[in-house]
């Protein structure tokens, strides 16, 4: 009875111990696939060209421009004689020279010349700046212009113009600063040309608007006045713009007649004409001549 209960017990063991060894030699079964890992900072950085890769190093700043060396100059702006224009040279050598400017009252004078060689703006031209110191414009200029016209322009470092000078009588110019007053451009060689002597102009003298019809008489004479030059008489009956110019010497200066006034104004300039007569210049407003009685 005991043999056939263990033999029961047997062959009710063994297949489990079958199943067992079995269960022990299959293979395992396949391991679900891993999670994907979040990559990295570093390889977040790589994916974006970041790290993982040789860092990029940033775009070099373009260089500043090299500065000139301490202490250099730019050269003057020159200009080539031969770019000069022919007909300007022309007008330049014909008007070129040695001249004297001068203020309307002969107070203020400054020798200059004016010369062939090319400069910025112009032509050059050559003068004492302490002697023209009392002609304030004088200051500013820096070279001369010939016009077609046959005026003198004198030009500034900016090529503008400074003052214009008109051709004139005898060789001389003038010209008319506005609020400045008018001044006188004479050629001394011009002025030797037609010098003019104290015996030829003494005695008795009409002025007149208009050659033939006298407005007032005057008398120039040899005896000295007490502001310079000569004295001179006004006859009557006088218009009234001559006596209240009030006219009380004359002088003779440049080639030119002029009469002083006694309240200190600008005096009157009369230029020798072709005829022999004398007429007021600068020709600008109502004439006025000086003739011969």
């Amino acid at each position: 009875m005991r043999r056939l209960r263990l033999a029961c017990a047997v062959a009710l063991i063994a297949p489990a111990f079958g199943q067992a060894a079995a269960f022990a030699q299959a293979p395992a079964p396949a391991q679900a696939p891993a999670l994907a890992q979040a990559p990295a900072p570093a390889d977040l950085l790589a994916q974006a060209g970041g790290a993982g890769t040789a860092p990029q190093k940033p775009a070099a700043k373009p260089q500043a421009p090299a500065k000139p060396a301490t202490g250099a100059k730019a050269d003057p702006a020159k200009v080539d004689p031969a770019k000069v224009d022919p007909a300007l040279r022309a007008q330049a050598e014909q008007a070129a020279g040695a001249f004297v400017l001068s203020s309307a009252d002969d107070q203020r004078k400054c020798p200059l010349t004016l010369k062939t060689d090319p400069a910025a703006n112009g032509f050059a031209l050559a003068f004492d700046a302490g002697a023209c110191a009392g002609i304030g414009f004088m200051q500013q200029v820096t070279a001369w212009v010939p016009d077609s016209s046959g005026a003198i322009r004198l030009m500034n470092v900016q090529g503008r113009l400074v003052v214009e000078f008109g051709q004139a009588t005898a060789g001389n110019y003038e010209a008319l600063r506005e609020g400045d007053g008018v001044y006188f451009l004479a050629s001394p060689t011009a002025s030797e040309d037609t010098a003019v002597r104290v015996e030829e102009m003494l005695g008795d003298w009409d002025l007149a608007r208009v050659a033939g019809t006298p407005i007032c008489h005057v008398v120039l004479l040899e005896e000295a006045a007490p502001n310079g030059g000569r004295k001179l008489r006004l006859g009557t009956p006088c218009d009234a713009a001559i006596t209240q110019f009030g006219p009380v010497s004359w002088s003779i200066e440049g080639g030119n007649v002029l009469m002083a006034s006694g309240t200190g104004g600008t005096p009157l300039r009369f230029a020798r004409q072709e005829d022999g007569g004398w007429a007021k210049v600068p020709e600008r407003g109502r004439p006025l001549f000086l003739l011969r009685q």
